[in-house]
């Protein structure tokens, strides 16, 4: 990260080719930008393409309330806690909601072309928490107000290992969800309201292709999000 002369942070690329660089520049200017105008977000969504994609203003537009968008298609935990400073800290958003952690588990698919095992579970899963902690640490180092949202379910039967990453998926979901009352935090879980009672099913026709939300699939999202806000007095 470099201090500029006007003193907001931006992020150098980084050494290996991830998808957290894609957005680099646009983000370092947007976040100038309201770094030079001081506006601070009153809700900041940070994740990968399931927030990238995620049309905000559709859902959440009211007058006088700055929304920002900061999420990259195809981030990891690793390379969001290495961008979470300057994409959100620095911003000094009320309230920060983040997404993440679904694309760690591609690890578990390994790579046919390329020769590549499935890398271990336990291992994709504890580095991914470990990740996730060091975001809670930050924002709470910052006071930043973290949101923490789940994973949500997929439903992709051409994947060679789609059970353990469905099981990767639940198990993240019962961590954050302690996580979030360890840390008193607030919890939006999307995964319950995306399946089918009781089960691991996705909802019919609340996606494009397994993963990525619909509009019918944002809609429930949004719907669950301003429900647990308005729990929490937001």
């Amino acid at each position: 990260m470099i201090t500029t002369n006007e003193g907001y942070m931006r992020l150098e690329y980084f050494s290996e080719n991830v998808a957290a660089d894609r957005n680099r520049k646009e983000f370092d200017i947007k976040n100038h930008i309201l770094c030079y105008t001081n506006q601070k977000p009153d809700f900041l969504f940070i994740g990968d393409s399931i927030t990238e994609y995620w049309e905000l203003n559709a859902y959440f537009r009211k007058d006088n309330q700055l929304i920002v968008n900061r999420g990259i298609a195809g981030d990891t935990t690793e390379y969001l806690k290495k961008r979470f400073y300057v994409d959100a800290v620095q911003l000094r958003p009320k309230y920060c909601i983040l997404g993440i952690g679904i694309n760690d588990s591609i690890e578990l698919e390994g790579d046919y072309w390329k020769k590549l095992k499935p890398a271990p579970y336990n291992e994709i899963l504890e580095t991914a928490k470990t990740n996730i902690i060091e975001i809670i640490q930050q924002a709470k180092e910052e006071k930043i107000s973290l949101i923490l949202t789940s994973l949500l379910p997929i439903s992709i039967p051409i994947l060679t290992h789609e059970r353990s990453r469905k099981k990767y998926i639940k198990e993240m979901n019962n961590w954050l969800s302690e996580m979030a009352e360890r840390n008193n935090l607030i919890f939006v879980n999307y995964y319950a309201t995306m399946t089918f009672p009781g089960t691991d099913k996705l909802l019919e026709r609340t996606t494009y292709d397994g993963l990525h939300p619909n509009a019918k699939g944002y809609q429930i999202m949004a719907t669950v999000l301003r429900n647990t806000l308005k729990e929490n007095k937001i």
